[in-house]
Formats: C-alpha cells, structure tokens, sequence
C-alpha cells in the first residue's frame, strides 16, 4: 500500500523568487562569498550530497569523456549528516538565498535519523531525497512516511526511474520533483567498467522529455538537463518546469553567468 488513507497528504509549497537552481555536487556545501555573482541568479542553493555516515571516495572515482559529455563517477564523499550541520548550519542561516539540503537515503531509517537534525535550523527551505538506483514504488513510500515532518520533501529521480516511479510520485504529491542526471556506464582507462553520472549537452533530449512526462501528470518539476545554452533553458521552462537545474555549466562560471543573466 503507497498511501495511508487515513493519513492526510501534506503538500507543502516550495517558492522560489528565481527559476534556477544548482544542481547537487556542483557548490559545495553551502555558498561561499567568491560564488556572490552566481548566486544571485538562483532561486535556491542545493548543497552537495549527505549521507548518514562518513563517505569517503569511490576507489574507481573517474570522469569519462564521451561525445558530447562526460561520466562522473565519485562515490560522493562528504563527512556524514552530524559533522556537516556542524561545520556549515551557521553559513546556511547566513546565506543570502534558501538552503535546499540534499539527503542521500537508502532506507526509511536513514532518513528517519536524518531529517530532525534538520527540523528547525534557520534558512532551510526544504530536503531533497537522493534515491538510490534500484528504489521502487514501495520503498519511496515508506521513505516519504519516515521524513513526514516540518521540511518539504523533494525526490530526486533520473529519467530511467520517471516510468517505475511516476505512479507513487503523483499519490505522495510531493513539494516538487527534482529530475537529475541519467545513469550510464563507460571503459574506464584499464578497460574496467565505469558507472556514474552523464553530464553534458548530449543529454538534453532525454532531459526534456523526462520533464514532459513529469509535469504532464501535475507534479512541480526542477529539471537538470545537461543545460549549456538559453534556448535550452527557454524549451524546458516553457515545458512548465519550476526551475532549471544547472550542473557543469557552473563549472565554467563564464558559461553559468551567461545562462543565469539571460531575461527570459
């Protein structure tokens, strides 16, 4: 059963006053003041990757060219959720622009663990769910049920994930749906097989498609999609997304700006 009947759906907004985002793993872990130029272009600073415990990088960590874009491949380290809010909850009040924290959850414990040390820290505006790659419609459920709290609850879901997931999606009602990067998997330099995340512009037309799917069905949608030019931005705002999510355009800060200061 996805839904408790008896259980009300709590839909609380998410407002953004710009319709951009960094994507998660692009900023740090909160925002620095030589980012200031960027950072007054978005409507939310999304922190990197948290997890419950201590992570440390992958032992194949790699970034893959290929045609049109890269594979990453990092294992997202960071220190754990304690050590985190620790060292960055007084930057997070600071900050001149809402803290989006983005969770990496594998089971309902770990964000049941995770998310009251987030309950009450100033400037929060909400916590993204980082699923992982084998999360089906049951699981999502029971992780929406462990973080039903004070934060509003963003998924993250790769567009593989869009036709598994899409059902539970639209009955939990979330504040938004945060479609992130595909998964691939590319020869590394020793010829082992190299998983990850696909980067780049090639991605576009999966992105874009994704999004009309999601936003189709009703659901508020931040779209990552491989973004490095303003017609791209233009096609999935008018697809009705939120807010573009930009990734390794922020990279190349020239590149970012550029996107960032285009009128609509």
């Amino acid at each position: 059963m996805w839904l408790d009947e008896e259980r009300p759906v709590l839909k609380r907004e998410l407002l953004l006053d710009k319709p951009f985002v960094n994507a998660s793993g692009t900023l740090g872990f909160a925002p620095e003041p030589r980012l200031a130029p960027a950072l007054r272009g978005l409507g939310a600073f999304i922190t990197n990757p948290i997890s419950r415990a201590p992570r440390v990088p992958a032992a194949n960590r790699a970034v893959i060219p290929f045609l049109g874009g890269f594979l990453l491949h990092s294992g997202y380290p960071n220190p754990g959720i304690t050590r985190v809010i620790s060292h960055f909850r007084q930057r997070w009040a600071a900050a001149p622009l809402p803290v989006i924290v983005h969770l990496l959850v594998e089971t309902p414990a770990d964000i049941a663990e995770m998310l009251p040390k987030l309950e009450g820290l100033e400037n929060i505006l909400a916590v993204e769910l980082g699923l992982p790659p084998d999360c089906h419609p049951d699981l999502l459920a029971a992780l929406f049920e462990a973080g039903y709290g004070e934060l509003p609850l963003v998924p993250c879901v790769s567009p593989e994930q869009v036709p598994v997931l899409l059902g539970v999606l639209t009955g939990l009602g979330p504040a938004a749906v945060h479609l992130v990067e595909p998964r691939g998997a590319l020869p590394g330099g020793d010829g082992e097989i190299i998983p990850g995340r696909l980067y780049g512009p090639a991605i576009f037309p999966v992105m874009l498609r994704a999004a009309r799917v999601l936003v189709t069905a009703g659901l508020r949608v931040i779209a990552n999609g491989g973004v490095t030019a303003r017609w791209q931005v233009d096609a999935l705002l008018e697809t009705g997304v939120l807010a573009v999510g930009l990734g390794s355009a922020l990279w190349g800060i020239d590149q970012g700006m550029r996107l960032l200061s285009a009128e609509p």
